[in-house]
């Protein structure tokens, strides 16, 4: 089996190399008699599914896993793993953090094997950012603090320090906010996430009475619009804000009219 374009079709999810995974995984399949080995092809067929957002397609094969090999305790901990993966994907953040939570107590044993570590890393990191999301702030923080122990790409830590950032930014622990933004521009940020952090850190800089700093970061916020659904007249609303404080009347109205076009 070419395990390259399966990897290719994970990492791109696009439709024309999951196409040719899909066939290469049906041509393995139908060479395989073991029902584990079959098992686990189908989990790599449900978790590509579950890339290209077919979520019911993807939860069929998972189905079909698991009666592949009935009772093999690995395919059901892969299987339920997966299937908490794909309510994070769906976005279903109550249930994705349920089932997360679950998984924990149900193979807190397990995830203590070093094999298993990065599985135990993911579900974590996951849980954090689904209470983030869930505004269970208090609860987030000692999950987060741990992520930040684990080894991960610049870009994922600069994630979890935002998150971070946040948590403290909505309990008013204004520095620990700040800080926090600080380490994530610092080590970096997937694009999607600089223009929400450099609007954070303006609003932080804001309740810390640094105004001009607020301006600079939401400036900077408004120079990085990075999706269809950036707040940008927040961040307008904002500039208006800070720039009356600053005594810069024009420019507040000027914001203001920006921020709350006829």
């Amino acid at each position: 089996m070419n395990e390259s374009i399966i990897q290719a079709a994970m990492k791109s999810a696009d439709p024309m190399t999951a196409e040719l995974a899909f066939k290469e995984i049906e041509t393995e399949l139908s060479s395989l008699t073991d029902p584990c080995d079959q098992a686990a092809l189908l989990l790599h067929k449900a978790a590509l599914y579950g890339k290209l957002n077919q979520f019911v397609k993807a939860r069929k094969e998972i189905s079909f896993a698991l009666k592949a090999a009935p009772g093999d305790t690995d395919i059901i901990f892969q299987s339920e793993h997966l299937d908490a993966l794909l309510y994070h994907e769906e976005q279903s953040v109550h249930e994705a953090f349920k089932r997360m939570t679950a998984l924990l107590l149900k193979y807190a044993l397990q995830l203590k094997l070093p094999e298993y570590r990065a599985v135990y890393e993911d579900i974590q990191e996951r849980r954090g950012f689904e209470l983030v999301q869930l505004l269970r702030f208090e609860e987030a923080i000692p999950i987060l603090r741990e992520c930040l122990s684990f080894e991960m790409q610049p870009e994922d830590r600069g994630e979890v320090l935002a998150y971070l950032g946040i948590c403290y930014s909505h309990l008013k622990r204004y520095e620990e906010a700040r800080d926090c933004f600080l380490q994530a521009c610092e080590v970096g940020l997937m694009k999607q996430s600089q223009g929400l952090v450099h609007l954070q850190l303006g609003i932080v800089y804001f309740h810390l009475n640094l105004l001009r700093e607020s301006k600079r970061e939401l400036q900077l916020s408004e120079q990085k619009p990075d999706e269809s659904k950036f707040p940008i007249k927040k961040v307008h609303s904002w500039l208006s804000v800070v720039c009356r404080r600053l005594g810069a009347r024009a420019e507040a109205e000027s914001y203001a009219r920006l921020a709350n076009p006829l």
